[in-house]
């Protein structure tokens, strides 16, 4: 009789530990996400923008990021089977400089600010619903290099675009301002600020 009691504990514990098992590598699973296929199929038929999101003020030494938004605007759920499981390498940005007595950026003027996708790349479907969007956010190296004096600042024209062969998507050019972070302190007097960039 004690047998048959210790048994159902026993055989309890071994079915509860087995279905553990099971959800954390179903879990490890879905972190990770896929390796790359070789070919994905064009995705055409969608109403998708990608947009620079505010703010668009950014200072020299905190990172130097924006954060672009890839936005449904269509009635049916898009799924992106190509998507990077890690969300910045999904976007190339292109930039040039705003310089003082610009009227707008040149066609032929950008510069891709090139990277390296994290590897393997590892890629998760994405499915975007209606009217929802995602946030990718990007990292512009050369920021955290520029030197600017309290009181100015630096404009750049920046653009995005989707870093996948089965979505063609950009972002229309917009500026970006970068100064000192003494100016967020509030310690620049505002009669010093100056119209020449980097001065």
């Amino acid at each position: 009789m004690r047998q048959k009691i210790y048994a159902v504990p026993v055989l309890l514990a071994v079915l509860l530990l087995a279905g553990c098992v099971r959800e954390q590598v179903g879990k490890s699973k879905l972190a990770l996400g896929g390796r790359e296929k070789k070919s994905y199929a064009k995705i055409t038929n969608h109403q998708l923008t990608l947009e620079l999101a505010n703010p668009r003020l950014i200072y020299a030494g905190e990172g130097g990021e924006i954060t672009f938004m890839l936005i449904n605007h269509g009635s049916k759920q898009v799924n992106i089977e190509e998507w990077y499981t890690n969300e910045a390498d999904n976007v190339v940005v292109s930039c040039q400089n705003f310089l003082p007595g610009m009227n707008g950026f040149r066609n032929d003027a950008w510069i891709n600010l090139s990277f390296t996708p994290r590897q393997p790349p590892w890629r998760y479907p994405l499915i975007l619903e209606p009217q929802n969007r995602v946030f990718i956010t990007k990292k512009l190296p050369f920021v955290d290099k520029l030197q600017i004096t309290p009181g100015s600042e630096r404009r750049y024209f920046v653009k995005g675009k989707l870093n996948l062969t089965s979505l063609d998507v950009e972002s229309s050019p917009a500026v970006i301002v970068v100064r000192n972070r003494a100016d967020k302190r509030g310690k620049t007097v505002q009669s010093e600020k100056s119209p020449h960039f980097g001065r």
